[in-house]
């Protein structure tokens, strides 16, 4: 039973898939009341009874602001799953905001990321970035300090038009690593956000340099290792980038190094994302951003049709424990649902905000997931989900610290 004076949440979209994964994981984590909202009343409602008697349903179309207003008040935060927030420019941030409840946009707006009032927004800002600044945070709780972090990503799945517009504006914010130079260095001074100011340079190749072919795609030949699990036998291509998630981090944790590929299965995926590689880095205004998104979003379908979906996360950090033992730690995620670890990561932004954990402003989605809490949300919530770790002392063998997932949930 909701306690009736639980804070309220408000979700707009969220009969959806990703809001409604998140309204789920609410519900059974933290026993949030909850207004399920949407333009279609039945939806919310079909959502809403299923939630348990703290939920309620109400219409609202966040294009208009008195609708909006409405569906705020009395709100502690209120979670925007619409996917509009790009389209509107920042409309449904600002109101939210003016009327004293915190935001969390599961689009990332590409408004300014200056405070507005004394309540929190928080921005998603993709889902390979958000995981790119999540993992080097889980795998560095309870060290002293951390030097080096290699990481992956490989995701295949549908996706609509206003999600790929995060992902894209993720990818025009990233720095793109040359081929042959596998390491963003921090080699001092800077800012968590951007590119240090020209302090973040690559590292010399530790082989022979590779010629990158024509549109960015690396065959897999060319690279140092393959990645931490097996390709499709499809066409692939892999991209090193260094996402501005990962540089903040870099930053924060005084990381000196900091590696970051992302294998995208095709062969229509990687088509759209290399043609888009090769545009100067302010081509894109935002009626061509939002219609490479829908072109993406083709692509995700098209190359999903015969293979399960899948999300996929792997890395490596260098740190030394407290007591002084050299150690590398590694994470490895996979979940078969995409649309539901999106929901998972929502839930538990909204819920950080909820709590007033988090200070005022503007931050990004994986600057304000609790490590550890949100890798056991993941495998509570998704079935068939894995989050593996494993610590190896210098020299030493590696032991597992995680629970296997088997005995955690079935199925």
């Amino acid at each position: 039973m909701t306690p009736a004076g639980a804070p309220l949440i408000g979700i707009i979209g969220g009969y959806g898939r990703v809001g409604g994964v998140a309204a789920r994981v609410l519900t059974a984590e933290c026993g949030y009341r909850l207004r399920v909202g949407g333009r279609s009343a039945d939806a919310a409602w079909s959502l809403a009874r299923t939630l348990g008697a703290g939920s309620e349903a109400a219409v609202v179309d966040a294009v208009d602001s008195q609708s909006l207003r409405h569906f705020t008040r009395g709100c502690a935060t209120v979670l925007d799953c619409s996917g509009t927030a790009f389209v509107l420019r920042g409309a449904v941030r600002r109101s939210v905001l003016a009327a004293g409840a915190h935001y969390v946009g599961m689009t990332d707006d590409g408004g300014p990321r200056t405070p507005y009032g004394p309540a929190t927004a928080v921005l998603f800002t993709g889902l390979a970035g958000t995981l790119a600044g999540w993992l080097p945070r889980l795998l560095a709780e309870g060290l002293a300090s951390a030097t080096c972090f290699d990481g992956w990503y490989g995701g295949l799945g549908p996706v609509t038009p206003h999600t790929a517009v995060s992902g894209l504006l993720a990818r025009r914010r990233a720095l793109d690593v040359p081929a042959g130079a596998w390491t963003g260095a921090r080699t001092g001074g800077g800012s968590p956000d951007g590119p240090f100011d020209g302090a973040l340079t690559a590292a010399a190749p530790t082989g022979p340099a590779l010629p990158a072919p024509p549109g960015g795609e690396t065959p897999l030949a060319a690279r140092e290792s393959p990645p931490p699990w097996p390709l499709p036998a499809r066409p692939a291509a892999i991209h090193r980038i260094l996402p501005e998630e990962l540089r903040r981090q870099m930053y924060r944790l005084c990381l000196e190094e900091a590696r970051w590929r992302e294998a995208f299965p095709g062969p229509a995926t990687p088509a759209v994302l290399d043609r888009l590689a090769g545009r100067p880095r302010g081509a894109l205004d935002a009626r061509t951003l939002l219609g490479v998104a829908r072109e993406l979003s083709r692509a995700s379908r098209l190359d999903a049709e015969s293979i399960s979906s899948y999300a996929m996360t792997y890395g490596t950090l260098d740190g030394l424990t407290p007591d002084g033992l050299t150690v590398r730690r590694s994470a490895l995620m996979h979940c078969t649902d995409v649309s539901g670890l999106a929901g998972v990561i929502a839930a538990a932004t909204a819920h950080e905000a909820t709590e007033n954990r988090l200070t005022s402003g503007v931050h990004v989605a994986a600057d304000t997931l609790p490590p550890e809490g949100t890798a056991d949300w993941i495998v509570r919530h998704l079935p068939r989900a894995t989050v593996r770790r494993t610590e190896i002392p210098t020299g030493g063998t590696g032991r597992t610290t995680s629970t296997p997932v088997a005995a955690r949930r079935p199925g």
